[in-house]
């Protein structure tokens, strides 16, 4: 074979021409690196800050530990099962929120929306409810081994428990005054289905995100609101009308009763004290009856005698008492 110099085709390497004298010797330490290596990597392993771990060994429940730097029986004999406790999931129903980067977009016609969202109120109407579950991971052990499927028992009994809500309720109240009623009720009836299921959930608010007529009744169902708004306000007109009114005529009328009953009160004791002076005198009358007669005579005449124009003074005897008078007189016609 001629000769290329430094191109020449190497020769092929043999089995036999390997040192396998010099390289056992590597042999031993290169075992207990690796022996350490893979010790390391799995008898140890860390748990984050917002997380808990469960440890199984040979697929049984041995504890649960929080976060930090923890070692474990290596060589798949431990196994770690682990899950954010501190972070709050949401579950959306009768819409989806799609994220897009760092923008955001509310679905609501994804194929199993309607069969969410439609429910029968407890006055025959429908209504289209959106709500939100959040909740928290309380207990690692039964979230991972008491139920097959935490979020889809999750959604099966919020689902349950809101229709059997609104279903006890009319279209008015779910639209206005119940909605506040309805969440803590649904928060308090779920959390007591999870907690029999042991599911280790717990909930922290239901919130109903809006409530809304079905699409093709929403324009008449509108103008049954605003009917219901246009008589609400007349009757608030009239209920201010007549709470301005009443007690105007309440107030007339408590003066009305004190002026009468101050005018009694005072007639009374004028009456009261007219007796008590008639009585007075009368008892000073009886002490000298002749004496005080004379003297309310006199008192009297002194009275009445300045105010007459003419006096005529007559004799007891006298008899035909007309002739005497001047009948022609102007004054005597008068």
């Amino acid at each position: 074979m001629p000769d290329y110099g430094p191109y020449k085709r190497p020769q092929d390497i043999r089995f036999e021409d390997i040192p396998w004298g010099s390289i056992k010797k590597f042999i031993p330490p290169l075992l207990i690196i690796i022996f350490v290596v893979i010790t390391g990597y799995t008898a140890f392993y860390t748990v984050k800050a917002n997380e808990e771990a469960v440890i199984l060994r040979f697929g049984r429940y041995i504890e649960t530990v929080g976060p930090g730097l923890h070692t474990k029986v290596p060589y798949g004999i431990d196994r770690i099962l682990k899950a954010e406790v501190k972070r709050i999931y949401n579950e959306e129903f009768g819409f989806r929120t799609e994220q897009y980067g760092f923008s955001s977009m509310i679905d609501y016609e994804y194929p199993e929306a309607k069969e969410e969202k439609l429910m029968l109120t407890g006055d025959l109407n429908c209504a289209d409810v959106h709500w939100v579950i959040r909740y928290k991971i309380k207990a690692l052990e039964e979230f991972f081994f008491n139920v097959r499927d935490v979020r889809e028992t999750i959604r099966g009994v919020s689902q349950a428990v809101m229709r059997a809500l609104i279903g006890d309720r009319s279209i008015d109240e779910v639209l206005t005054i119940g909605r506040t009623e309805i969440e803590q009720k649904a928060r308090e009836d779920i959390q007591k289905i999870l907690d029999n299921y042991k599911c280790g959930i717990d909930i922290q608010t239901v919130l109903l995100k809006g409530v809304d007529p079905p699409e093709p009744v929403k324009d008449a169902f509108n103008a049954v609101n605003q009917a219901i708004q246009i008589r609400d306000k007349i009757i608030n007109d009239a209920e201010g009308q007549k709470n301005k009114i009443l007690p105007a005529a309440e107030g007339k009328k408590e003066q009305v009763i004190k002026e009468a009953e101050g005018y009694r009160i005072r007639r009374v004791n004028e009456a009261t004290g007219d007796i008590k002076a008639f009585l007075a005198i009368y008892e000073e009358y009886k002490k000298a009856e002749d004496v005080t007669r004379r003297r309310l005579f006199l008192e009297t005449m002194s009275k009445v005698i300045p105010k007459c124009e003419r006096l005529y003074i007559i004799d007891k005897d006298i008899k035909g008492l007309l002739p005497m008078f001047e009948i022609n007189e102007e004054g005597v016609k008068q």
